[in-house]
């Protein structure tokens, strides 16, 4: 994937993983911050992504982002 191909994900993708993300946290913020999150994920091994597959790579890793964010409370919780 090429760096316009990245940015061209992004313009196409950030919304819908927005919301994606929202619903499953249901907090502005932490919602706002997982995107980036993933975002970032995403960036590190942009050179590795099929750029026909990058819709389902970035959601995959917002999934598992929200997965690593929910473990990460419930260890500080306790």
């Amino acid at each position: 994937m090429t760096v316009d191909e990245y940015n061209d994900c992004v313009d196409a993708h950030a919304d819908g993983l927005y919301r994606f993300m929202l619903k499953q946290v249901r907090d502005v913020e932490k919602a706002r911050d997982l995107v980036q999150e993933s975002f970032a994920k995403m960036w590190l091994k942009v050179e590795e992504i099929d750029p026909s597959k990058a819709k389902s790579y970035l959601f995959s890793t917002g999934y598992h982002t929200i997965i690593d964010q929910i473990r990460r409370e419930k260890k500080q919780g306790n």
